[in-house]
């Protein structure tokens, strides 16, 4: 019965779904004939016009809008979790999806408000993941990707529907599936996401509301019991005994979000002219943002190995610890854009935003009479925002510097300033130099503060973290290179020790970051390669692999007079050994270990992509070298290896009607 749902799913979904692009953000997409880019309301020229696809996001709440940058590259579909989109080496528990943490220090993604969403944030969609759109025929996409057999399976079904329902109002769905079984025993886990957009603009108004479901399931098997098994043995994951058996561990997170915005233009509209199109800009407007967010975790176990866990302190039978969280943000500023005849004249904006936070939670539990006691936190903070920019396409230097500053509330003596300066060196934007930093102090998250549960419990006040970034690189979009270096200082950093529990370190906490990318091609041949090295001071507190490397490889040809775009080829992940972080499942959180240390093995998948026309496709062995040397040191997590190596393939098609 499920093959059946599943083909009739592959069968009938193109007609309502849309997927993303190879690295999870649609680009702007030329007609057919490669001509340029349609004004926003280019839907109401004609009925027959060319299929066109324009896709932009608003920085900073409304202030600009930005273009998705476009990508050009066909290959990369065979690369599909996200995970390793984002970043070429990752601490994981083995399987898609399950929860992560980037070993490049400055590819991990922002805190995220409710904190057990950060280890799971590639799978979440949230505001500003999805970008605008204007498209002059229904765009569809259907992206799916399965490997495994039975027991073993792995799936991602990604289906997107897009299109102007008028010339000025444009509307989308997305629904997006992850589903694993595991290798190892007692690890399936599961990601949905649903979301719907739309957007409206014409004239002086723009308006649009973002509405979104996100749930993991994750499995927890809390590691493998002997690592013997995989450094020692030819046992199969499968039959590898784990910690927490018989599937009755799980932490549920669910995450909903609500982002309305609504802009007003004031003032007379002044052309924009810009190499293949013409558009309009107001001299001001106002912009109003109104965003809430719920969030829950919850961590259940139907029966608990006593021997696994350091510490039960409420019930030995069975665990239930719930967590949650509600945010409501809003935030009104005033824009003064950028003359458009006066390129190096910068806009302006000023703002007040509000931010309110409720937590509930378990606040204690009394073991004389077996008393569960909970409570709320509430936190709340009026902050001062401002920002100057430069972004005209037509100028060859840009800037954006944004600073917040918190004046009321829980978080008053809270700012953050960030921001980047590029100067191209060519007329073409071919070749640039670009400087980025940041500057912050942000109190501690309201989770490494207080906590209370059946395995875990804390109680801190700590500081407010001061982080202090800089980076800078130089690119060349015709040689494809980019190369730079980062500088991060860190005050009072927030890390939890190798008993999981939550400490703070008063000393500063340097990491140094240095990387290279570069293509290099000879003939139908192309190598893709990506280096980082890394250095933490402090290496007790932050352990991170000193070179982590994603090597490329392919041979690329067209059959078929063109028809036809054939790759064939090798990938390679590859990062030093260092201490990965081992993972707590009853908080779903890495932490620290100085017991085994991981890397030094290189895993290798080969790789077949074909592409027709609209259709891309793939067949890919991952983890190939699996099988030269089953005994080895492929973990990712300490007690968390990676999966054997498995058979995948999979299809990206595209509808333009």
């Amino acid at each position: 019965m499920k093959k059946i749902i599943c083909t009739f799913i592959l069968a009938a979904v193109h007609f309502i779904c849309l997927g993303q692009s190879e690295y999870g953000e649609f680009s702007p997409i030329r007609d057919e004939n490669g001509a340029g880019r349609p004004s926003r309301d280019s839907a109401a020229q004609k009925t027959d016009v060319p299929h066109f696809r324009y896709t932009w996001t608003w920085m900073h709440n409304g202030v600009y809008a930005q273009e998705v940058p476009q990508d050009t590259l066909q290959d990369g579909i065979q690369n599909f979790n996200y995970i390793f989109k984002k970043s070429i080496s990752n601490t994981y528990l083995g399987n898609f999806p399950s929860p992560y943490e980037s070993n490049i220090f400055i590819e991990r993604p922002a805190p995220q408000d409710f904190h057990p969403v950060d280890f799971l944030r590639a799978y979440f969609v949230k505001p500003g993941d999805i970008p605008h759109f204007n498209t002059t025929t229904p765009f569809t996409r259907l992206r799916y990707f399965t490997g495994g057999g039975k027991g073993k399976a792995e799936n991602l079904l990604d289906a997107w529907h897009v299109q102007n329902i008028t010339p000025f109002w444009n509307a989308g769905l997305r629904y997006n599936l992850i589903s694993s079984d595991g290798r190892y025993a007692d690890q399936k886990s599961k990601v949905t996401d649903f979301a719907f957009f739309t957007s409206y603009e014409r004239d002086r108004i723009a308006a649009s509301v973002f509405f979104n479901r996100n749930k993991g399931e994750i499995g927890e098997n809390g590691g493998i019991r002997e690592r013997y098994f995989i450094t020692d043995s030819t046992e199969k994951a499968e039959n590898i005994p784990v910690w927490l058996t018989g599937n009755e561990a799980e932490n549920i997170v669910r995450n909903l979000n609500v982002n309305a915005q609504m802009q007003y233009n004031i003032g007379t509209p002044k052309p924009v002219v810009r190499e293949n199109d013409t558009s309009y800009t107001y001299p001001a407007k106002a912009v109003l943002n109104i965003r809430t967010e719920g969030n829950r975790r919850r961590f259940r176990e139907e029966s608990i190995n006593l021997e696994y866990y350091r510490h039960t302190y409420i019930d030995s039978t069975q665990t239930s610890d719930d967590y949650r969280n509600n945010i409501v943000e809003v935030s009104a500023k005033f824009v003064v854009n950028e003359h458009p005849k006066y390129k190096y004249l910068p806009g302006i904006y000023a703002g007040l935003d509000f931010r309110h936070e409720k937590y509930d939670q378990r606040t204690g539990y009394d073991t004389l009479i077996r008393q569960e006691y909970f409570g709320k936190r509430k936190y709340s903070g009026t902050y001062i925002t401002a920002g100057l920019f430069n972004v005209d396409t037509n100028a060859l230097m840009n800037f954006d510097v944004a600073g917040r500053l918190a004046v009321l509330g829980h978080y008053a003596g809270n700012f953050s300033v960030d921001g980047y300066i590029s100067q191209a060196l060519r007329q073409d934007k071919s070749s640039l130099l670009r400087a980025d930093a940041r500057f912050e102090l942000q109190s501690a998250n309201p989770f490494f503060n207080r906590y209370v549960g059946n395995h875990d419990r804390w109680e801190n006040d700590f500081k407010a973290v001061k982080t202090i970034r800089v980076e800078g690189r130089y690119i060349n979009k015709r040689l494809r290179t980019d190369v730079g270096v980062g500088f991060t200082n860190l005050f009072s950093h927030i890390y939890f020790d190798s008993t999981a529990i939550p400490r703070q370190f008063n000393k500063a906490l340097v990491v140094f970051t240095a990387w290279g990318k570069e293509v290099f091609r000879a003939g139908h041949f192309y190598f893709d390669q990506s280096v980082y090295f890394q250095k933490s001071m402090q290496e007790d507190i932050l352990s991170l692999p000193a070179i982590s490397l994603y090597s490329h490889n392919y041979y690329q040809n067209y059959l078929f007079k063109g028809a036809l775009q054939l790759q064939v080829g090798i990938d390679l992940f590859y990062n030093t050994s260092f201490y990965a972080d081992n993972y707590a499942p009853s908080i779903m959180q890495f932490h620290l270990q100085r017991e085994h240390k991981t890397g030094n093995y290189p895993k290798v998948d080969a790789f077949l992509n074909l592409h027709i026309k609209r259709a891309q496709l793939f067949v890919k062995y991952e983890h190939a070298n699996y099988h030269i040397k089953r005994k080895g040191n492929f973990f990712s997590a300490a007690d968390y290896p990676i999966n054997p190596g498995m058979l995948k393939f999979g299809v990206q098609w595209d509808f333009f009607d």
